[in-house]
C-alpha cells in the first residue's frame, strides 16, 4: 500500500456494519473513521484528508449517488468505493458512471470483506497513478511553456541583433554612396558603387530577418525584389534610364544562402548595367527558376553581348568575378554565360538542399 496507515472514511447509517468493516480494515493496517449520516460524512470529509471513502447506496436523508457527486466536487477528492446491498446491476452501473472507483455488494455473512479490501487497495493504487500522471503532464506543460517563452525571447533578441546589424550596414552603404558622389575619379566612383551594392546585399538579409517571425528563413523573392530596388536607387547614371525586372518562385532559404545569392545577383546586375548598355539605356531581367532538383538564378540583358576574351585575360579575373566564384562555390553551384540575340544571360545553377525550402503552392505546380 502507498501509505503506512491509509485513512478510510465509511459513510453508512448501519453502526453494526461500520464496526464490522472497521475491525477488518484496522487489522489490515488501515485507519478507519465512521460517519452514520450523509451530513456527518460531508463534515468529516471537509475536516480531514482520507485515502478512500466507502459510501453506502441507501442513507436516511440522501441517496448515495447524490452524495457521491457532492464528495467528488472537492479538489483532489479521494476515490469512492460504492457499497450496495442489492444485486441490481443498474445501481453499480449508475455509481461507476457517476465517478465511483469501484463497487462492492454487501452480504450478511461478511464474505464481501476480502473483496472490499481489494477494492480499496486497487482504488488507492489507481488514484496514485492518476495523480502521478497529472503531475507529470503538468511538469511537461510547464517545461513546454518555459521553452516557448525562451524561444520567443531568443527570436526577439535575434531580431534586435539583425535590426542593429542592418542599420549599421545601411550606414556603411550610405557613406560609400556619399564618398562615390564626391569623388572626381571615375574608377573610384565605380569601385565604391560596387562596394555599396555588396554591402546592401548583406544588409537586406538582416532587414528581412528582423521583420520576420522566423529568423531561420528568408523569402527569396521578397529579398531580391527589395535588393533590386536598393540597387536602382544607388546605381546612378546607368540605371536612371534602365529597368530591372524580377520574377521568382516562392522559395525560402537560409540566411547564409541568401547572402550568397544576393551578392551574386548584385554583381551580375552591376556587370550588366556597366557593360551591356554603352548608351546607359536598357533592360535587365532577374529570374529565379525552380527545377526538379536544382534552382537557376538568371540575370539577362538585351545589350551588346559578350566578347571573346583572350586566354591570358581569363586567368586575371577581377574582384567581382572572384566574388561570384566564391559565392557559387558556397552554394555548391556553377555559373555559366549564354549568348542571346541580342544580349547575354548569366545562369547560376545550384542544388536544392536542407538550406532551401520550397513552399507547398510551388511544389504543386512543379
Amino acid at each position: 500500500m502507498p501509505n503506512k496507515n491509509p485513512r478510510i472514511l465509511i459513510i453508512d447509517d448501519d453502526e453494526g456494519f461500520c464496526r464490522l468493516v472497521s475491525n477488518r480494515l484496522e487489522r489490515s493496517g488501515f485507519s478507519v473513521v465512521s460517519a452514520y449520516s450523509a451530513a456527518a460524512g460531508l463534515e468529516e470529509n471537509a475536516a480531514s484528508e482520507f485515502d478512500v471513502i466507502l459510501l453506502d447506496h441507501v442513507l436516511p436523508e440522501h441517496d448515495g449517488l447524490s452524495l457521491l457527486a457532492a464528495l467528488q466536487s472537492r479538489s483532489n477528492a479521494p476515490p469512492v468505493v460504492y457499497l450496495t446491498g442489492t444485486q441490481d446491476s443498474r445501481v453499480a452501473v449508475a455509481a461507476l458512471k457517476a465517478g465511483a472507483a469501484d463497487y462492492v455488494v454487501k452480504d450478511l455473512h461478511g464474505d464481501f470483506l476480502l473483496l472490499l479490501e481489494n477494492a480499496i487497495t486497487n482504488a488507492m493504487f489507481t488514484t496514485a497513478l492518476k495523480r502521478e500522471r497529472e503531475r507529470a503532464e503538468a511538469a511537461v506543460r510547464t517545461a513546454r511553456d518555459e521553452f516557448k517563452a525562451l524561444a520567443e525571447e531568443r527570436a526577439l533578441l535575434l531580431r534586435e541583433v539583425n535590426h542593429r546589424v542592418s542599420n549599421s550596414l545601411q550606414l556603411i552603404a550610405s557613406l560609400l554612396h556619399f564618398q562615390g558622389d564626391v569623388s572626381g575619379n571615375a574608377d573610384v566612383k565605380a569601385a565604391l558603387k560596387e562596394a555599396n551594392g555588396r554591402v546592401l546585399a548583406v544588409a537586406r538579409v538582416h532587414r528581412s530577418l528582423y521583420t520576420s517571425f522566423d529568423v531561420r528563413w528568408v523569402t527569396l523573392s521578397e529579398y531580391l525584389a527589395s535588393l533590386i530596388r536598393d540597387l536602382e536607387d544607388v546605381s546612378g547614371g546607368e540605371s536612371s534610364n534602365s529597368v530591372i525586372s524580377f520574377s521568382g518562385a516562392p522559395i525560402q532559404i537560409s540566411p547564409d544562402a541568401a547572402v550568397a545569392i544576393g551578392i551574386v545577383t548584385t554583381e551580375l546586375i552591376l556587370n550588366a548595367l556597366k557593360h551591356a548598355y554603352p548608351n546607359g539605356r536598357g533592360q535587365v531581367r532577374v529570374l529565379i527558376r525552380l527545377r526538379e532538383s536544382e534552382i537557376d538564378l538568371l540575370v539577362e540583358d538585351d545589350g551588346v553581348g559578350t566578347q571573346d576574351i583572350p586566354p591570358e585575360k581569363k586567368k586575371r579575373r577581377g574582384l567581382g568575378q572572384r566574388i561570384i566564384a566564391g559565392m557559387a562555390e558556397k552554394l555548391e553551384g556553377a555559373l555559366r554565360y549564354e549568348k542571346l540575340s541580342p544580349g547575354t544571360r548569366a545562369v547560376l545553377t545550384f542544388p536544392l538542399g536542407d538550406h532551401i525550402r520550397v513552399l507547398e503552392s510551388e511544389k504543386a505546380l512543379t
